[in-house]
């Protein structure tokens, strides 16, 4: 055997040692760590924004007492928006060409769920009220607040003018002479009974035909094949990596995102007490490329319709990830859910929102218990 024959041999046995030595499972060494599989499915509680709107009774008509006649928007659960950003409530007439930014009284009341000695639950609720507001950008799951404008002194509107949209805006920088691209909350007065109408929430369209309301179950528009569509999947948990395959998810409305998150619980009481950020969700496989811009691309759905999506994160490469793990073996000790969430792009990134629309609960073998 010659020389080279020799080194070509040698390196040849330390490619084979090298594989056999590789963590991953082979047909000659089939083990492997343990894996755990759960369902992903839709929360008792969603949380995408919600609650009503009152429009001035006259509505469509000219007011004859506008100091009397006033808008009332009412929300809920709508996520906390970062240093900058705003909500803001717009009056528009029927085709939506004139807008007039509304100056009103808003009132926020918060409620904090505390345990006391014998373990029961105590809510305790707070409110505020604000004058002269005409933006707000407070939220969360435990925040519901009250926007109330009279038609009197909007500056722009005459009491001749007729009112038949509210729209609420979410502004990013300067706020124009009309509503900017995120118009996530609305209402019509067309769709209104006794001058109240329930808010909509997705994508905002001049018309009903051009709008798209934001919903899990439901019928995508255009799309014939299947109608109804519902979010479906699995979450995977081998070796300190989380695997979520799952499909059916309508396209976030405009300024919207899908993110997971990793939620610790007491082990008492079972309640959230930190969250594990585990990034924006990600297309399928094997590119598994970011859908943060779903909201915008069309080419990442089809019909409105996100068909599949496929994330893998190794949970030790998290940026700051290491004093919230577990040990190695269970890294994911006291951790409770695995959480698909829509978030507002112009909340803080990596802070759980609200809108918690697919879960799953993880099971002792996962959490330690």
């Amino acid at each position: 055997m010659t020389t080279t024959h020799k080194i070509l041999l040698g390196l040849a046995s330390a490619a084979v040692l090298a594989a056999c030595e590789d963590t991953r499972s082979v047909t000659t060494a089939p083990g492997g760590g343990f894996g755990y599989g759960v369902t992903l499915g839709k929360p008792a509680a969603v949380n995408v924004p919600r609650g009503n709107i009152r429009f001035p009774v006259a509505g469509r008509l000219a007011s004859a007492n506008p100091a009397n006649d006033s808008i009332v928007v009412t929300m809920l659960t709508a996520d906390t928006l970062g240093a900058g950003a705003q909500y803001v409530v717009w009056a528009a007439n029927d085709s939506a060409t004139r807008f007039v930014r509304l100056t009103g009284t808003l009132t926020v009341t918060r409620t904090d769920t505390t345990q006391n000695q014998a373990g029961d639950l105590v809510f305790s609720t707070s409110t505020t009220t604000r004058n002269s507001v005409n933006g707000w950008g407070v939220g969360g799951p435990n925040v519901s607040v009250r926007f109330r404008a009279f038609r009197a002194g909007q500056a722009g509107l005459a009491n001749t003018d007729s009112i038949g949209q509210i729209i609420v805006s979410t502004e990013t920088g300067t706020v124009g002479s009309a509503p900017g691209p995120i118009r996530s909350v609305w209402g019509r007065f067309s769709e209104a009974a006794s001058s109240q109408t329930n808010i909509r929430f997705g994508t905002w369209g001049r018309s009903l035909a051009q709008q798209r309301i934001f919903t899990l179950n439901g019928n995508a528009p255009g799309f014939v094949a299947n109608p109804t569509i519902t979010p479906r999947g699995r979450v995977e948990l081998r070796e300190g990596v989380v695997v979520a395959i799952d499909s059916n998810y309508f396209r976030p409305p405009t300024g919207y995102y899908y993110a997971m998150y990793a939620v610790k619980v007491d082990s008492l009481s079972n309640r959230p007490i930190d969250t594990l950020y585990l990034g924006v969700r990600t297309g399928p496989a094997p590119e598994r490329a970011s859908m943060f811009e779903a909201d915008a691309n069309e080419a990442l759905s089809i019909n409105n319709v996100i068909f599949a999506m496929n994330q893998r994160v190794k949970l030790d490469t998290i940026t700051g990830a290491s004093a919230k793990l577990g040990p190695a073996e269970r890294p994911l000790k006291e951790y409770g859910f695995i959480n698909v969430t829509l978030q507002s792009k112009a909340a803080p990134m990596g802070r759980m929102g609200s809108a918690i629309v697919m879960q799953a609960a993880l099971p002792p073998s996962i959490r330690g218990r």
